[in-house]
């Protein structure tokens, strides 16, 4: 990551990307909601923050994307949070250079109300690690 403002701003996706998201302490899932919305101009949804993550852990740029592409990015982004809780270990690369990820033989089987919530605490944290790392 670069850098754009001193401790002000930072890119999220890539040295080339062209917004920038002011530094802050995300303290809630609706703050980080409303903030990216508008950063991006987007309504903003678990969907859509697990696909920013996606991109950004891909190394491509915010673009159009064809349908099966935007959910291999959500996928991505799911598994990257769900390895910062455990469930998940990266095992590899695949020849297109996507991530593979295998769950772990004793990962717990919750609700999807209650998966929601561990994906949303998780992107929070994430967030809260991209700022910090600069």
């Amino acid at each position: 990551m670069r850098v754009l403002e001193k401790l002000h701003s930072v890119t999220i996706f890539s040295a080339n990307f062209a917004y920038k998201i002011v530094i802050m302490t995300f303290s809630n899932w609706p703050e980080l909601c409303d903030h990216l919305g508008k950063q991006f101009n987007i309504d903003i949804d678990l969907n859509g923050v697990l696909y920013l993550i996606g991109i950004r852990e891909r190394g491509l740029t915010l673009q159009r994307f064809p349908k099966d592409l935007k959910m291999s990015l959500i996928h991505l982004g799911s598994c990257t949070l769900y390895q910062m809780m455990g469930w998940v270990d990266k095992t590899g690369i695949d020849e297109e250079g996507w991530p593979i990820f295998t769950q772990k033989a004793l990962t717990q089987i919750i609700s999807e109300d209650k998966k929601h919530k561990v994906l949303q605490d998780c992107a929070l944290r994430y967030f809260q690690k991209i700022y910090t790392e600069d």
